[in-house]
């Protein structure tokens, strides 16, 4: 092969043809590279430009088809036990005011979206409830859910239910706590809730003539307090508990996300909750969160043994909810069912004004007695072997004086 006259081999030279349509024709596979990375960016752009979750955008879902009551129009039926103006009449009008909502009929309502909300407007609210349950629909379950409706109904609650995963496993959870509180903190402070009331998809509302409000720790004394909690014998249960709307939280919650990732030493054998209850032990936290008794939000359901009454883990009859906790028999769905059909029927021994259990009483007892400097544990401990019940007085039977 011979060269040029500038010492070039014959085979390098590329006609000019050749040499623009290499640099000017893409290949096959270029355009659909080209063609993906467009549906890409026109997706993400849609994805980025969707509304926020909110309850007055047209993707919320009702948890219920029953017409909501006018609390605004009825603001008599909203119970504050807290009010020292409350009367047994407003009692009476509150149990009407359920009883018909209830009336109308409850029945399981399958989920069509990844977040419910019930869209009674909240402005001015303080509190608010917040869940997660996610794959198909289960009949116990979403019955548990809807156990809540006639008491958020009452009282005005926004309930938040999220449907679908946000973080693999059960770490959704804090997800969802972040993205309420977050969403709240976004608000002017006049129009945000104050406290949000985390349960699991296992309890059951067993009576909702009990306002949220009578669990606050009284302001300005404990203005620091942002998390009630309660333990088991097992440690932190977080299957129930109130936390202040607060910066305060969202970090708290960032910063038990954080631990399986930065401290991958420390066991977690609850995942999130021990999480949870890792952040919490922490000085920094510490301070902010309390210790209540179980019976008062996060109990579990009585089993008819005769230490019942006294056993501080147990639900008192008359006590708000009920949380389904354990399910080593494999028989929970039943138990839930049996309970559910008590809170339907709203049989008297459970369907009680809030002045007929022992809950001003004790709440009030806890907090004067914190306020002392008593030990949060031993408050605990003395208040949760207490009953309920009114021990019925026998007649006195007359003695004789000896002469």
């Amino acid at each position: 092969m011979g060269y040029d006259r500038y010492g070039v081999l014959a085979s390098q030279h590329i006609r000019p043809q050749q040499q623009r349509s290499r640099f000017h024709a893409p290949t096959t596979g270029r355009l659909i590279r080209y063609v993906l990375a467009v549906i890409l960016v026109l997706g993400f752009y849609t994805i980025w430009c969707r509304p926020g979750i909110s309850p007055t955008t047209d993707h919320s879902l009702a948890i219920t088809d029953v017409p909501l009551p006018n609390l605004a129009g009825d603001a008599h039926t909203v119970v504050y036990a807290d009010n020292p103006s409350i009367q047994p009449d407003h009692v009476e009008e509150s149990t009407a005011e359920i009883a018909k909502v209830e009336s109308q009929g409850r029945e399981t309502i399958k989920p069509e979206t990844a977040v419910s909300v019930n869209p009674i407007s909240y402005s001015g609210a303080r509190f608010g409830k917040i869940t997660a349950s996610f794959g198909d629909p289960d009949p116990p379950y979403e019955d548990a859910i809807q156990s809540h409706q006639a008491h958020n109904d009452l009282h005005g609650y926004p309930h938040f239910i999220l449907r679908e995963h946000m973080i693999r496993g059960l770490w959704s959870k804090h997800g969802w706590i972040m993205t309420i509180i977050g969403q709240e903190l976004a608000k002017p402070e006049g129009e945000r809730l104050q406290w949000l009331l985390w349960h699991d998809r296992d309890t059951v509302l067993m009576n909702p003539q009990i306002p949220l409000d009578i669990f606050l720790p009284p302001e300005p004394q404990f203005s620091n307090i942002h998390l009630l909690v309660t333990n088991d014998r097992h440690g932190l249960n977080n299957g129930v508990f109130l936390i202040r709307v607060s910066q305060w939280a969202f970090k708290l919650f960032a910063s038990a996300l954080s631990i399986r990732e930065y401290q991958p030493e420390i066991p977690l054998k609850y995942t999130e909750q021990s999480a949870m209850e890792e952040a919490i032990k922490r000085p920094w936290w510490a301070k902010s969160v309390v210790q209540v008794p179980q019976r008062w939000f996060n109990c579990y359901p009585p089993d008819g043994s005769s230490g019942d009454e006294h056993a501080p883990r147990i639900c008192r009859e008359g006590s708000m909810l009920i949380h389904f906790a354990s399910n080593r028999d494999g028989k929970r769905p039943e138990r839930m069912a049996r309970f559910h059909e008590i809170a339907d029927n709203k049989t008297a021994e459970w369907y009680k004004p809030v002045n007929e259990t022992g809950y001003v009483k004790e709440i009030a007892e806890y907090w004067e007695r914190l306020g002392q400097g008593e030990d949060q544990q031993s408050i605990v401990n003395d208040l949760g072997k207490r009953s309920w019940k009114v021990k019925a007085k026998g007649k006195k039977r007359g003695h004789k004086k000896r002469a």
